[in-house]
């Protein structure tokens, strides 16, 4: 009988011993599953102050941006694939920041002066810059609400 009791022990004593290993093994397969993303550490205004800041935007903006009045700027956080812009990662996560500048106050569709850039959320690396000049009509409309352009 005692040997009976020492078998049914022993055998529990196992059985929570697999139990135990079977649930560390789990969890460390969780933590090496997908990495988690890293919390974003640039906001939308510090993304805009590091375009702003960048030497090729610097120099468009000072030859251009005449009319503080007529500026706006616009941020978004999106993901890679939702864009044509090529130089990008489909993966990666960035700020698009445009700042564009009205050439006029006058009425009718006129040209906008835009600085667009993507921004890394977690490092505030600029990923691309593009500047340029386009027609009102060819941008967002509502990007350009805001300098009365429609």
């Amino acid at each position: 009988m005692m040997r009976q009791v020492f078998s049914n022990v022993a055998g529990v004593i196992i059985l929570i011993s697999v139990i135990i290993a079977v649930s560390a093994c789990i969890d460390l397969t969780d933590q090496q599953g997908e990495p988690e993303e890293s919390p974003i550490k640039i906001n939308a205004s510090q993304a805009i102050e590091i375009v702003k800041q960048d030497p090729v935007a610097v120099e468009y903006m000072s030859e251009n941006f005449k009319r503080p009045d007529l500026r706006g700027n616009k941020t978004a956080l999106i993901q890679g694939f939702e864009t044509n812009n090529s130089a990008l990662q489909e993966d990666e996560t960035y700020w698009k920041v445009e700042m564009m500048e009205r050439n006029c106050s006058c009425s009718g569709v006129m040209s906008l002066y835009v600085v667009e850039s993507y921004v890394f959320p977690y490092t505030g690396e600029i990923a691309n810059l593009t500047t340029g000049e386009v027609l009102e009509s060819n941008y967002e409309t509502e990007t350009c609400i805001s300098t009365a352009c429609h």
